[in-house]
C-alpha cells in the first residue's frame, strides 16, 4: 500500500507539466493539493489559506519562491513558520544558502521522484 500523508499543501510552479506532476504525486500520497501559477499568486493564496507544507518553484515570474517565501516569513501571519522547500535545479552551495537566508526550510532538486518525495514527507510528518 502507498504511503498516505494527510497534508494540506500548496505547490507554486510556473511550468504546467512539474505543477500537475507534484500536484498528482502529492495527491496520490493523500494530500489536499492547492496550486498556483506564479510568484505572485502564490503569494496571493498563501497569504490568506493555512497550509501544513509550501513547495515553491524558485524561478517564476513575479517572484522568485524565496521571495515569497521571505515574504511569507516577515508577514508573521498563517504561513510565517510552515515549512516552505525550493522546488529547483541550484546546485551552488552559495545559491542554495542564500535561499535559507529568505526563509526556504528545504529544497528538493528537480527532477523530483515520488520516491524522493515520499522520503521527504516521512521526513517531517
Amino acid at each position: 500500500m502507498t504511503e498516505q500523508f494527510k497534508l494540506n499543501v500548496f505547490v507554486a510552479d510556473d511550468s504546467m507539466p512539474s505543477k500537475m506532476i507534484m500536484m498528482i504525486m502529492l495527491e496520490s500520497l493523500g494530500c489536499i493539493v492547492t496550486g498556483a501559477d506564479d510568484g505572485e499568486e502564490a503569494l496571493s493564496i498563501a497569504s490568506k489559506q493555512e497550509f501544513d507544507l509550501i513547495f515553491l518553484d524558485e524561478k517564476m515570474p513575479g517572484l522568485l519562491g524565496s521571495d515569497v517565501a521571505n515574504l511569507l516569513r516577515e508577514a508573521g501571519d498563517i504561513n510565517s513558520q510552515t515549512p516552505k522547500v525550493s522546488l529547483t535545479g541550484i546546485t551552488d552551495k552559495g545559491a542554495i544558502n542564500e535561499l535559507y537566508n529568505k526563509g526556504i526550510t528545504h529544497y528538493l532538486e528537480k527532477p523530483i521522484s515520488k520516491i524522493v518525495l515520499v522520503n521527504y514527507l516521512k521526513s517531517i510528518v
